[in-house]
């Protein structure tokens, strides 16, 4: 396992809100001690701890937990390919960071082509906007819906049965789904 460096993100934090190592020990019941030598990366915190932390600095745990040198920028050649889950669905991630709360992912399904929904129990909530060619969605309970380029449309993963390409171009789109499958 490798240890947590968190140091850094922790006082700019801390700063940020103007609090003293005192105030975030009375705060979260760590020693100043602990906090510092925390702050200057010379112990790795527990997950209760960093749980406590992360409260009292009013950040999500996993901003802290996934904090870590990978390049925030993903070209548009250079997008990672991924399965949502054990689906068989092929996308192109938009991000470098797959474990934090959003997954934002490119996909395009040729013309004709129908994906049923698979459930991934992990996801939430979707968001989904196209790009190109026009999709056929159908939520549960609903009417199927028409969108075309620049539509979006957001819906409680839950609910998603099936996404068909309906148009005379292959239907492109940028999905978002939180939290990640």
């Amino acid at each position: 396992m490798r240890e947590l460096k968190v140091g850094r993100e922790l006082r700019q934090r801390r700063n940020e809100l103007e609090l003293s190592l005192r105030e975030v020990a009375e705060l979260t019941e760590l020693s100043i001690g602990f906090l510092s030598q925390l702050e200057n990366d010379q112990v790795s915190p527990s997950l209760t701890s960093l749980n406590r932390i992360a409260h009292a600095l009013h950040i999500p745990i996993f901003e802290l937990l996934s904090s870590d040198e990978r390049d925030p920028v993903v070209r548009s050649g250079g997008r990672p390919p991924a399965s949502l889950g054990d689906t068989g669905i092929e996308v192109e991630l938009l991000t470098n960071f797959p474990n934090w709360q959003m997954m934002p992912f490119h996909r395009t399904l040729a013309v004709g082509e129908k994906s049923r929904a698979f459930r991934i129990d992990r996801a939430r909530e979707e968001w989904i906007y196209v790009l190109s060619g026009q999709m056929e969605i159908y939520l549960r309970n609903q009417d199927p819906y028409i969108l075309g380029h620049g539509d979006s449309i957001h819906f409680a993963s839950s609910r998603l049965e099936a996404v068909n390409s309906i148009g005379d171009v292959p239907l492109e789109f940028i999905c978002m789904m939180t939290p990640p499958a």
